[in-house]
């Protein structure tokens, strides 16, 4: 994602306030149920879904790799805990939470990375807590448009990596899987189309 460093330094600076997404809805329905405390938001943006957590009682500690967006969130709601910082780069202790929720966060790096990124994941998250994630599918409109950079890996506008639910699976073979599907949104005037997983750890 280094390449597009000044993309995601930049992209919040002229977005507003906006309502938390559908899916922080259905995870919080999820993890309010099972009475679960602390949550991670993984690449938050500029921060409404963390927010949102933040305001139903949970304790929210929100990263992200863009200074604008960190900087929004800030702004808007300073007593959650923030972390400017690249997603290959987070350093919590082990079983430091109850869920990591990654809405849209995890589908821009290599096989590689994202391999550690999971794996790391995996290590922070408390044993018997959730893990909540959705990426973009090969399913989406703007799969295959730009410059191929890697398997399943294009550059429209930035970077992305578009998943299959079998790589998804692949991704969590730590966890155990509860649900995985396939999922589609309107989303900025077209359909987008998504792999929506969630998982625990063992």
């Amino acid at each position: 994602m280094s390449q597009d460093s000044d993309y995601w330094k930049n992209k919040w600076t002229n977005r507003g306030p906006e309502p938390a997404s559908n899916f922080a809805r259905r995870v919080f329905k999820i993890i309010n149920n099972a009475n679960f405390h602390s949550v991670l938001d993984v690449g938050c943006g500029h921060g409404r879904d963390s927010i949102y957590f933040f305001k139903k009682g949970l304790e929210v500690t929100a990263t992200d790799i863009s200074e604008s967006g960190i900087k929004k969130l800030k702004k808007r709601e300073g007593k959650i805990n923030y972390l400017l910082s690249d997603l290959r780069d987070l350093d919590f202790p082990k079983n430091s939470f109850d869920v990591i929720y990654a809405h849209l966060s995890l589908h821009y790096f290599d096989d590689e990375s994202t391999d550690r990124i999971f794996n790391n994941l995996y290590k922070i998250l408390k044993k018997g807590g959730l893990i909540f994630v959705k990426c973009k599918s090969t399913d989406d409109v703007v799969f295959g448009k730009g410059e191929k950079v890697g398997e399943n890996m294009y550059k429209y506008e930035h970077v992305r990596h578009f998943f299959t639910k079998e790589y998804m699976t692949e991704k969590l073979q730590k966890f155990d899987i509860l649900r995985l599907r396939k999922t589609s949104s309107v989303y900025r005037s077209y359909k987008s189309s998504f792999i929506e997983a969630e998982a625990t750890k063992k």
